[in-house]
């Protein structure tokens, strides 16, 4: 299976789960909420903070945007919702600050080109591909064209779509994961087919993740041991707050919680790895006092280590980091 490489994470078998923390729009376009979101997922152990991005006028016919009651299928309600949470380009400039400071990654889902190009200025590492736009491929070629990984979501779509988009994808060689999702907010238990993770991963040979809208931990938790990469799960302050998407989200005790778990899933069932004891750079020799053995068990088998001692590093490792299969050819 291929890995990826997000920021400075390493994503697929062999590696720790990226933990991704989606305070989407339940910020309710406030800098000081989303600034809190920020804080609830570090003291969480969260890998990323995520939020959308999107450009009205971009995403609807101009004459809606300007008066949504012209449609009659609710979309007053949604871009009435949509423009008050909406945060300021000088908003997003002073998060993304934020999170350096704090030391977690900053990720975003851009809805549309003109959302790509802004948030491309921002220096993200990498793209959030929403459910809604799996099929979307004028705006999957346009992310793609930016040269950084992309995450994409596969809720709402059949199986014969999803390979649609990874043939795209492969086609244009670009690094990408999926995530399997049920989209219902809350979504039900007995609709969520952890068992589809190990069928994308079989089929697409890449890293699969599982981004959750169920109510509770254990579902996202429990898609660690079915082979999950990644865990996105919606956050807020309050569930009780208005807005779309704060009823199916965990609040900051949860979220703690749910990371705790998946980080004790990881050594329940993977045994131990061998890791790099000290940072080593390419080209170094490896020694046996440059390798220990720990928890969890998603990289290089302990049984392999004397084929391991003797081999020049092919990349930098750093220390804790796992040693891989390819480290060994």
């Amino acid at each position: 299976m291929n890995n990826i490489k997000i920021g400075d994470k390493i994503v697929g078998d062999g590696h720790p789960v990226l933990i991704i923390a989606e305070a989407g729009i339940n910020h309710n376009g406030s800098l000081n909420i989303a600034k809190k979101l920020v804080d609830v997922a570090v003291e969480a152990g969260a890998d990323v903070i995520k939020f959308q991005k999107r450009d009205l006028s971009s995403l609807y016919q101009k004459k809606l945007v300007e008066n949504p009651n012209l449609d009659s299928q609710g979309l007053e309600t949604l871009m009435n919702a949509l423009k008050k949470v909406e945060l300021s380009d000088a908003d997003y400039k002073e998060l993304v600050a934020y999170c350096k400071q704090k030391n977690i990654m900053f990720l975003c889902t851009p809805w549309d080109k003109k959302s790509v190009d802004f948030l491309e200025n921002l220096g993200v590492q990498a793209y959030k591909i929403s459910s809604a736009d799996m099929t979307n491929f004028p705006l999957l070629k346009y992310v793609a064209s930016k040269n950084k990984p992309m995450i994409v979501s596969t809720g709402m779509s059949h199986f014969e779509e999803i390979k649609l988009t990874v043939n795209l994808l492969k086609s244009l060689k670009v690094d990408f994961m999926l995530m399997h999702c049920n989209s219902t907010y809350p979504a039900a238990f007995k609709d969520i087919n952890l068992n589809f993770i190990k069928t994308l991963k079989n089929t697409f040979q890449i890293p699969i993740g599982y981004s959750g809208h169920e109510r509770g931990l254990v579902i996202s938790a429990t898609a660690v041991s079915v082979g999950a990469n990644a865990i996105e799960r919606h956050i807020t302050l309050d569930r009780t707050m208005q807005g779309p998407d704060h009823a199916a989200s965990i609040e900051a005790s949860g979220l703690a919680r749910l990371v705790k778990y998946i980080r004790t899933t990881e050594v329940a069932i993977l045994g131990k790895s061998l890791i790099a004891s000290k940072d080593i750079k390419k080209g170094e020799v490896i020694t046996e006092s440059m390798i220990n053995a720990k928890s969890p068990g998603r990289g290089l088998s302990p049984q392999l280590i004397s084929a391991l001692i003797g081999k020049k590093a092919k990349r930098d490792i750093n220390a804790d980091e796992f040693f891989v299969e390819e480290d060994l050819t």
